[in-house]
């Protein structure tokens, strides 16, 4: 008798820490929602409009389709029995029962459950149900409860985005022959999804003749940051080059360009650059952020962010500005506000754009008609400390002199 209540101790020990494993993570999923998509033969999980997780699944053959529509979990049965459509007998809850052990019905007839046969899963052959391994069905059953929506759907077009922002496209077979996919179509679940425009006609043409039943990745997006101010709008990868949303980072520092489509040209004042529209969208290459807004940027792969910040200028404690450029990437300061700054008597020949300074030829670059000089040189020629604090992005220069 001891040896009996030690095993029953035992084994339900081993069910509550089996129980922990399979419910794990996903015990935070609130307002918990179900989308089921024929063509994909995928569960999709959701946590409010969070995507979840995807669970793979058997779904109802062409004679026997599962239904399509909008519907609720209305019972939920562990160990469920079944009764084989026809038959006077029942099938109890065990291997021999093709309802697995766990049953979520959304339907009178139809339902989620498990199988015991798990090499069908990824098919259309059930008589209308959803199957599904084992342990995905008991996790789900764990987090869904009664009146739980539970979408049905019919979409042979899927676009998707991963958290780590990498875009994909997927058509999928027409399981119960019911319509054609068009590039119109697809064009319009991209635009849905705000990546109209990024992925070129010939590879979307490819993606609809090949069907080939998966997602195929085609851009990869950054979440933008101005001035630690995180954007809706996102940066876009494309052949290894970012491009940016140039109109969202205008409105983030408040600054008006001006796009000029027969040159493709970008222009904020006089400063000017190469544009490029994808889509609804006017993008710039992340290269030309300095040379539009003489703002620094970085690109952080590990957390798919694209930060820009405006640097500022402080001159022995005093505020300078903000009026940067990058000549051959190296930053650049306007040359005479610098000499005028830190107190030197310098000469600038307009005419042939010399600048001297204590009679020794100083050398700068004309840019919107003012001279700039390379921040590399300062010290050489103005004998200044300079110090660039990426943190607070300052770029400091102090004249030890004074």
């Amino acid at each position: 008798m001891l040896f009996f209540l030690k095993k029953v101790l035992y084994l339900l020990i081993l069910l509550m820490f089996s129980t922990t494993s399979v419910y794990g993570e996903m015990k935070d999923v609130t307002s918990p929602g179900v989308i089921i998509n024929i063509p994909s033969r995928m569960l999709e999980l959701y946590s409010g409009n969070t995507l979840i997780k995807e669970y793979p699944i058997t779904v109802g053959k062409p004679s026997t389709p599962t239904p399509l529509g909008s519907f609720t979990i209305i019972n939920k049965e562990i160990n469920p029995i079944w009764m084989p459509p026809g038959c006077d007998y029942i099938v109890l809850s065990g291997p021999n029962n093709p309802l697995g052990y766990r049953w979520i019905g959304f339907l009178d007839l139809y339902g989620i459950h498990g199988t015991n046969a798990p090499w069908a899963i990824g098919q259309a052959v059930s008589n209308g149900c959803i199957r599904m391994q084992e342990e995905n069905v008991e996790e789900l059953f764990e987090i869904v409860k009664y009146g739980t929506p539970v979408r049905v759907t019919y979409d042979r077009i899927k676009v998707k985005v991963d958290n780590q922002g990498q875009a994909t496209v997927g058509v999928y077979p027409d399981v119960y022959n019911r319509k054609k996919v068009t590039l119109g179509e697809v064009n319009d679940k991209l635009a849905e999804s705000g990546l109209k425009g990024l992925a070129s006609e010939k590879f979307l043409i490819q993606v609809i003749e090949e069907a080939a039943d998966k997602q195929v990745p085609f851009v990869k997006l950054k979440n933008i940051k101005v001035n630690e101010i995180l954007l809706t709008e996102r940066a876009v990868t494309v052949d290894s080059t970012n491009y940016i949303p140039v109109w969202a980072i205008a409105v983030a520092f408040k600054s008006n360009i001006v796009w000029d489509e027969t040159t493709q040209m970008v222009w904020q004042g006089k400063r000017v650059t190469k544009g490029i529209v994808k889509g609804d969208t006017l993008y710039i290459n992340e290269e030309s952020i300095p040379q539009l807004f003489g703002a620094q940027y970085t690109s952080k792969e590990i957390d798919h962010v694209l930060e820009i910040n405006s640097l500022t200028m402080m001159i022995n404690g005093k505020l300078f500005g903000k009026d940067l450029e990058v000549i051959e990437g190296i930053l650049a300061v306007p040359a005479i506000t610098l000499s005028d700054y830190l107190g030197k008597k310098v000469m600038y020949d307009t005419v042939n754009n010399v600048f001297m300074i204590q009679g020794q030829k100083v050398p700068v670059t004309l840019i919107n008609d003012q001279p700039y000089m390379q921040i590399t040189k300062i010290n050489e020629y103005f004998k200044a400390d300079i110090f660039l604090n990426e943190q607070t992005h300052k770029l400091e220069i102090n004249d030890p002199g004074q």
